[in-house]
């Protein structure tokens, strides 16, 4: 048995997941590696093994968006106008990230922080699902540190972390933002030769990272709002077997996210 498959086999005994269907996620599509963690019954299982996580309130996805009422004779255009200006609201925050491209950054920052704030993970302190993925992660990889961040309008915090990472970061400064923004995968082999990031304060001083990967974890409506990350404070290559372990974990975590919404 190779290193890798022995690494998976760790991986699916802390998650409690099937070792076998895991290590064929590996190989796997993304879409495939989705249906597979989205299974319920792969879902029961993990909620039987170490108690699920919290449900929050259900968000109006998927519900019929409310409009205003026809308009009455003898309204006036001004009120006309409004109304349609309101329907037109509802309907692009309902079409959610997938029509940012038709709305103000303002307005998509906005929507975004909503779908955040819909999760309700800023205000329920730490979770034993999350600190279990995020103890996983690091384990895996052998890194420095890993967390679960979110992003929120002027600082990053750290739903749950491992290693040295401060409580809270300014979102300028912020690696995961740069992963919510992007919207992909970002991976940084070496920070003080990519010049992106080469005099980021978190780069040149505490924790002095050098080697970042982070994939963007999304809220209500498919608005980014955080990431599974890890870092390290040495240059490391990241090949896509690497690649496709964060995805796994990463979706492993947003399954838990889309539970509580």
């Amino acid at each position: 048995m190779d290193d890798n498959a022995q690494r998976y086999i760790k991986l699916a005994a802390r998650l409690g997941l099937d070792p076998v269907k895991l290590r064929a996620a590996d190989e796997s599509s993304e879409f495939v590696l989705g249906l597979y963690l989205r299974d319920p019954a792969v879902l029961s299982t993990l909620e039987r093994r170490h108690g699920g996580g919290r449900r929050g309130e259900k968000s109006g996805l998927g519900q019929r968006q409310k409009t205003s009422p026809p308009a009455k004779p003898g309204k006036t255009s001004a009120r006309r106008a409004a109304d349609r200006k309101r329907n037109r609201e509802l309907a692009l925050a309902a079409l959610g990230a997938a029509g940012r491209s038709l709305l103000t950054p303002e307005q998509a920052e906005t929507e975004r922080l909503k779908s955040l704030r819909e999760t309700n993970l800023l205000r329920t302190g730490a979770e034993e699902p999350f600190d279990r993925v995020v103890a996983a992660t690091r384990e895996f990889f052998n890194v420095g540190a890993a967390s679960l961040s979110l992003i929120g309008r002027n600082t990053q915090h750290f739903k749950s972390a491992i290693g040295p990472l401060r409580n809270e970061t300014p979102r300028q400064i912020a690696l995961c933002a740069a992963t919510v923004e992007q919207n992909s995968m970002l991976i940084i082999n070496d920070a003080l030769t990519d010049d992106r990031f080469a005099s980021n304060p978190l780069v040149v001083g505490e924790p002095h990272i050098r080697f970042y990967a982070g994939y963007p974890l999304h809220g209500p409506r498919g608005w980014n709002i955080g990431t599974l990350c890890i870092i390290d404070q040495k240059p490391r290559p990241f090949p896509p077997s690497e690649q496709q372990a964060l995805r796994i974990l990463a979706t492993i975590a947003q399954n838990y996210i889309d539970r509580r919404i």
